[in-house]
């Protein structure tokens, strides 16, 4: 069974964090980010 995660993303530790869940098989991790953000830094998971 798929776990699906959704991370409000934008700080440091959501960025660490949805890159440890992205390794796992049994997460199905999204990443959202406010529409504020301009130049987001890429992530190991969609956005």
């Amino acid at each position: 069974m798929t776990h699906r995660i959704l991370i409000l993303g934008g700080t440091t530790e959501a960025r660490q964090l949805a890159g440890k869940l992205a390794r796992r098989k049994d997460f199905s991790v999204t990443l959202s980010l406010a529409g504020r953000t301009e130049s987001p830094v890429a992530q190991g998971v969609p956005v």
